[in-house]
């Protein structure tokens, strides 16, 4: 198999230094407007027996740096075909194996896994001189691992949804630049992406990092913002908790 080979991000799994595994990347960026991907689904019993094999063209797909599926969109010509491929995933007695080829690969795959806990969804569409109707399958993960944003603001807001570190809307133009350089963003592949949408996902320190980026911001302004209303002079220390600025505005009237 000719797999490009990426390492695994520093940050991924930074509790185990020593880990050297390498993860393929199924290089999604580099699919052209107009190719399809191709998905092979294999379903096995519990005595590993082939019970199922299943194969759609892949119109959207997005995965984690693991290679897990966030969102994916096949299409289908059977209602059969559709019906086999949603139930690999909502109603399997073994272990799916999802096998994603590149456009105009017919041997080389490479292997992806399925969701955690996917949403699964299946349109019928008409399609002009085709005697069948399409069958247009979509999966979404519902973990909420994917993070889909268009912008900063975009991604701000559901940063803010998710992390428990308490935060103002406008800090957001402030702290962005600093979190994307923090390594707690992972990138993901995709293709079949609105223009101007980019895929992350959170490394698993993503906590610890965002609430260090935020009690430095809330130092640093929380200080400025006293020293420029002249309000009190902040005790000598070395640091201070977003509490204790609130704290010193609450006792000065502020």
């Amino acid at each position: 198999m000719n797999a490009q080979l990426a390492e695994r991000p520093a940050n991924l799994d930074r509790a185990n230094e020593d880990d050297t595994e390498v993860i393929p990347k199924l290089g999604l960026d580099g699919i052209l407007a107009g190719e399809l991907a191709r998905l092979e689904v294999v379903v096995r019993n519990t005595k590993s027996e082939v019970i199922a094999h299943i194969e759609a063209q892949l119109t959207a797909l997005i995965v984690s740096p693991l290679n897990h599926i966030l969102y994916l969109e096949a299409a289908c010509t059977s209602d059969s075909g559709a019906h086999a491929l949603m139930g690999a995933v909502s109603d399997s007695r073994g272990s799916p194996e999802f096998r994603f080829f590149k456009p105009g690969e017919k041997e080389n795959h490479q292997e992806i896994f399925p969701p955690t806990s996917p949403s699964i969804s299946n349109i019928r569409l008409q399609v002009s001189n085709f005697h069948k109707t399409l069958n247009h399958v979509a999966m979404l993960d519902r973990s909420g691992e994917l993070l889909l944003s268009q912008d900063d603001e975009m991604l701000w807001r559901k940063l803010r949804e998710k992390m428990t570190c308490p935060t103002l809307e406008h800090w957001g133009q402030a702290v962005m630049a600093e979190v994307y350089e923090s390594g707690m963003l992972l990138e993901c592949e995709a293709f079949g992406v609105p223009a101007g949408f980019t895929p992350y996902v959170l490394a698993p320190d993503a906590q610890e990092i965002f609430d260090s980026i935020i009690c430095k911001y809330v130092e640093v302004a929380g200080i400025k913002q006293l020293e420029t209303k002249a309000i009190i002079k902040l005790p000598a220390r070395t640091s201070y908790s977003l509490f204790d600025i609130e704290d010193t505005c609450i006792a000065a009237g502020s």
